[in-house]
């Protein structure tokens, strides 16, 4: 192959990243808006680990080049179509080929992605990829009150032989959510953490299963007084708190398996979503049916002779949690799950500043 033939196999970097952005589906221009970013009503800064502020900061010291029309800007947006997950994948393929002619004859391709400029690209929409994710998992944590509880507030519910196992479980996945940015960065122990978790929803799953059973059982006992249907309504919500806590472990532990592994294949993200909301529709129609059948018990208790008996702290408590799974609107946990789960997938905009990244809130 000839010097000339070689030469002009060697793209400009802007040359190299307008091909790349054209190939994987991605745009950097300058932000024509002059938004506030600092108003958090409308933005939320993502937060960067270490690793990953080194590799945005390369980014950001070659937007100005790069970015469509070569302007100077208060700020930069970055937009990927398909979601940020689908522009890693292609450019994870390569660069793009052109054929290379030798003595008159095509004999290969040759791929013109500068390595240096590819590497940069690459690593800085990684750390965002990771750091987005966070913010995602995040949204859904907020609605996992037993999740967030302090260990000695769950403890004073948890009991029996699964009071061990689901308190490890959960642990753990305080844990991989908390660590997340860094074990994203390390595949061995990334990919141990993605099998810790799908041991953590199958723990769920039979907690649950043992949970719904129980709670079937208390309440349908037979009532020796008024004293012992208290100790059994009391029973009941200990049970409830401790399903709450079993069915937020499964789908914390299943969404995080999916961020872990970066799996946002339509039909495994349909069907992860159909599993979720199956438990959680099961979860709430027991719940309602029990705790139904012991607002009867309650309600058609006759007192014995001499029986002091006061049913309103029990009835109130009972009618409050009746009233809230049977309103007819669907559950925070449902829209969360709903949301969040196809978050990383769908459209996205990011905006590059002096002071990080912000992302748009929903």
């Amino acid at each position: 192959m000839s010097e000339q033939d070689k030469t002009t196999l060697v793209p400009s970097e802007n040359e190299a990243i307008a091909e790349m952005a054209k190939s994987s589906g991605f745009s950097i221009m300058p932000c024509e808006t002059a938004f506030d970013f600092e108003d958090r009503s409308r933005f939320s800064k993502l937060e960067f680990g270490s690793t990953q502020q080194i590799e945005l900061s390369a980014l950001m010291h070659h937007v100005p080049s790069i970015a469509a029309a070569g302007a100077m800007a208060q700020a930069y947006v970055v937009k990927f179509p398909a979601g940020l997950p689908h522009t890693l994948t292609a450019l994870k393929q390569g660069g793009w080929g052109t054929m290379i002619r030798e003595n008159g004859r095509f004999v290969g391709t040759a791929s013109l992605y500068n390595m240096t400029v590819q590497s940069i690209v690459m690593g800085a929409f990684t750390a965002m990829s990771i750091a987005s994710s966070q913010y995602f998992l995040a949204k859904i944590n907020q609605n996992m009150q037993m999740m967030r509880l302090k260990l000695d507030e769950i403890l004073e519910f948890l009991y029996g032989e699964k009071k061990s196992e689901l308190m490890a479980e959960m642990s753990f996945v305080r844990y991989a959510y908390q660590n997340f940015q860094s074990i994203m960065t390390h595949e061995y122990q990334r990919m141990a953490t993605i099998g810790s978790l799908q041991e953590a929803k199958k723990v769920a799953i039979k907690d649950i299963e043992f949970y719904v059973y129980d709670l079937e059982r208390t309440v349908s006992a037979r009532t020796k007084d008024y004293a012992d249907l208290q100790e059994r309504t009391g029973k009941a919500f200990q049970i409830k708190e401790s399903l709450e806590l079993s069915q937020q472990l499964y789908v914390m532990s299943s969404m995080m398996e999916a961020y872990y592994a970066q799996n946002l294949d339509p039909e495994y993200l349909k069907a992860l979503e159909g599993d979720m909301l199956t438990y959680i529709d099961k979860c709430d129609k027991r719940l309602l049916a029990s705790f139904s059948t012991l607002r009867g018990h309650i309600g058609g208790y006759k007192a014995k002779p001499m029986e002091k008996v006061d049913k309103t702290v029990q009835d109130q408590q009972i009618g409050q949690l009746i009233d809230r799974l049977n309103d007819g609107e669907e559950s925070d946990m449902r829209k969360t799950v709903r949301s969040v789960l196809h978050a990383a997938s769908k459209p996205a905009e990011f905006y590059l500043t002096n002071q990080g990244v912000y992302v748009k809130q929903p």
